[in-house]
């Protein structure tokens, strides 16, 4: 009975472990790439929202314009005193009124509706070119939402590489301490043999590129950080949403077209020329509308009137007009003119004005564009050569490391040797990854410049571990020499 009960208390204590560790563990963060947290960010970004909201308000304000082309009924009621006014009477051969019009024998009240159902039938343009100028509007509106997704783009792009660049760099952190503790060992172990292979500066030369680690690993860490939080904020994660990014930068790779190619598409895909288009035609469009506010709208009408008064005689004389005690309803055909004295020439000069100015930013835009779209070019060509010439640097000099620890295990080589071999490496293993970001980046650059992540196009992927060649690898450091 004493063995059970010992027994079960085990066996509740490994369950209650055993829950305890399934509880503890916890799943890891998934891994985003680029296109993953783009789409994120778009959908969350309250700048792109905003302007949707803009685009919304443009469509709502041509469904007015467009509603101008229907009836509209006017209703209006009116009511107060009026004189009371008795049936006349005949008095002989003479028919006598007991109730004058200048004089009050009395008050009572009186109500009227007065009603009219007016549909245009020809404006001369001012609501089809207003109509058309809205949809224009609208198009402009819609292309600003582009530029802006242009914007979140560049922002989480830059966050991303710069995250992925900061992890890696600690990781470079990691390799160099394995290298200076391989180094320091050899130096404590030679010197206390008073070996002429090293110095007896060497180990404050070690613990001088130790304190330069250190420094670059803080910079990497708050780097990492910053870089992770921007991501979060553009993505709309809260504080107990985390993430993985994938740990190497993508390989470079020249630009596939030459400059003509992407100057061309960016004349046909940048938001900015869209809004300048279409703002363009809009405004041609409301100088007509204006130039049309000078000639009268025609109309078809039912116009009609509704009036009574318990004090008053209802007059059946199809000649007598009573505007207190009256009925009548019938169709009408109009024209409606309306002057004034430099209102509308003046909205007509604004217009004009408008439309010059969109014609001034449009030549503008067609001269700095280009320029803007070579420098982009350019700069991913620049990083492209960088990244290609600082890799085989990295290469050599990660081949000249390994051979300086061989040659020193060997007795052939100095510590001397080791140490320019490290600080070579460290170097060029630095340029080669920030030339890796630099062309990243600039990539993403060209495609704003150009307009062509408005483009389907498939998921820029991440290199993954044998899908590229051995040299120069960037996630697995050298094998070290012992």
């Amino acid at each position: 009975m004493h063995f059970g009960r010992r027994a079960a208390g085990i066996l509740a204590s490994l369950v209650i472990l055993g829950a305890s560790a399934v509880a503890a563990e916890k799943p890891a963060p998934p891994k985003m790439t680029l296109p993953q947290l783009i789409s994120l960010a778009l959908k969350y970004s309250p700048q792109v929202k905003t302007i949707q909201s803009e685009v919304d308000i443009a469509k709502a304000q041509k469904a007015e314009v467009h509603g101008y082309r229907f009836p509209q009924f006017n209703i209006t009621a009116t009511g107060g005193p009026a004189p009371k006014a008795r049936a006349p009477q005949i008095r002989g051969n003479e028919i006598v009124y007991p109730d004058t019009k200048n004089d009050l024998h009395g008050l009572t009240v009186f109500g009227r509706l007065d009603f009219s159902l007016i549909q245009p039938l020809y404006t001369f343009g001012k609501i089809a070119h207003r109509e058309e100028a809205a949809e224009k509007y609208t198009r402009v509106k819609t292309a600003e939402v582009d530029s802006q997704i242009g914007e979140v783009i560049l922002n989480v792009a830059q966050a991303y590489y710069g995250l992925i660049l900061a992890q890696q760099g600690k990781d470079a952190v990691r390799e160099a301490r394995d290298y200076l503790n391989d180094a320091r060992e050899r130096v404590t172990r030679l010197l206390a043999l008073k070996s002429p292979s090293v110095k007896d500066t060497d180990p404050y030369r070690i613990a001088l590129y130790e304190g330069s680690l250190e420094k670059f690993a803080a910079e990497a860490e708050e780097g990492a950080k910053v870089a992770y939080k921007a991501l979060k904020a553009l993505i709309g994660y809260g504080p107990e949403q985390d993430f993985q990014v994938p740990l190497e930068l993508p390989e470079p790779a020249p630009a596939p077209y030459e400059l003509d190619y992407y100057i061309k598409q960016a004349l046909e895909l940048r938001p900015e020329f869209t809004m300048l288009k279409e703002g363009k035609a809009a405004r041609e469009l409301l100088v007509k509308a204006a130039k049309a506010d000078f000639k009268p709208d025609l109309f078809l009408a039912l116009i009609g009137i509704l009036s009574g008064s318990p004090g008053r005689f209802s007059n059946p004389d199809p000649f007598h007009e009573d505007l207190t005690n009256w009925a009548a309803v019938g169709p009408v055909v109009g024209a409606r003119w309306h002057f004034d004295f430099g209102i509308t020439k003046a909205k007509l000069a604004q217009a004009r004005a408008e439309l010059a100015k969109l014609q001034q930013q449009e030549r503008t835009a067609l001269m700095g564009i280009p320029v803007e779209v070579a420098q982009a070019y350019g700069e991913v060509q620049k990083q492209y050569k960088a990244a290609q010439g600082m890799g085989k640097a990295y290469v050599n000099a990660r081949r000249w490391l390994v051979a300086a620890f061989s040659n020193f295990d060997i007795g052939l080589g100095h510590m001397e040797e080791i140490f320019r071999a490290f600080e070579r490496y460290g170097a060029s293993r630095g340029d080669y990854l920030s030339a890796l970001y630099e062309y990243n980046f600039a990539v993403v650059k060209l495609e704003k410049a150009t307009g062509a992540y408005r483009l389907e196009k498939p998921e820029r992927k991440s290199p993954q571990p044998g899908e590229r060649e051995k040299e120069p690898p960037q996630g697995k450091k050298p094998s070290k020499v012992g």
